[in-house]
């Protein structure tokens, strides 16, 4: 996802080989917290167990044909600071972090930043707005490149999607959860580079014309 003045929020990008980023043109305002499980390097960050389970939660349902068990776990590491996760994602990509937000660089694990995952509690938490949407879509975009699916400008629009299924899940009605989605949508029309965004009428055809494994584990050419 692009950004200035600062990230914190955003859409993806493919970077050096296996690490995809999440780049945003939007300073980032963080709220509330969760107990989170503290990591082996937990001076550097923590694993937030339930931003993984809404996650995957969110994607089973924007999927409902799709047997859960299919549905890959995210481990979603929450940085403790800027320095921590601009050093862990420079020594992984040997880029600067500078205009990352969040990544997937394979195995189980992604990695946000300390405030698109305060943004995201807070969204968990009952705070809609074009930032805690928009950092619950991100959160979405990188758990879809766990699944398989690369491509950055549809793996945008089918986070962007999930967001209505995800805010679904936790009990949000049908308004509110569509209202949900097209704060994401707006988040990504404002911050997202060029190369993330989707219309969203294209996106909503795409949506309901494939689900999301459509597009997962090699089916690059159904992005085509």
């Amino acid at each position: 996802m692009p950004l200035t003045p600062r990230p914190e929020d955003g859409a993806a990008a493919l970077l050096s080989p296996g690490v995809s980023r999440l780049l945003v043109l939007a300073l980032v305002v963080g709220v509330t917290g969760v107990d989170v499980a503290r990591s082996a390097g937990a001076e550097t960050y923590t694993y937030d167990r339930r931003l993984g389970v809404v996650a995957r939660a969110a994607l089973a349902h924007a999927s409902p044909k799709t047997p859960f068990r299919f549905v890959l776990r995210a481990y979603v590491r929450c940085y403790r600071d800027k320095r921590s996760f601009e050093e862990a994602y420079t020594r992984r990509s040997g880029e600067s972090a500078g205009r990352v937000v969040a990544y997937y660089a394979g195995d189980g694990d992604v990695h946000l930043r300390n405030g698109t995952c305060r943004n995201v509690r807070a969204f968990l938490a009952g705070r809609r707005t074009v930032y805690t949407a928009g950092a619950f879509s991100i959160l979405l975009h990188e758990a879809l490149h766990r699944q398989g699916v690369r491509n950055e400008r549809t793996t945008t629009c089918l986070a962007n999607d999930a967001v209505r299924w995800g805010a679904g899940w936790l009990a949000s009605s049908e308004a509110q959860s569509l209202r949900a989605r097209n704060l994401a949508f707006t988040y990504t029309r404002l911050f997202a580079p060029p190369s993330y965004r989707m219309g969203k009428p294209d996106c909503l055809a795409l949506a309901r014309r494939k689900d999301w494994p459509a597009f997962a584990r090699g089916g690059a050419a159904a992005e085509r």
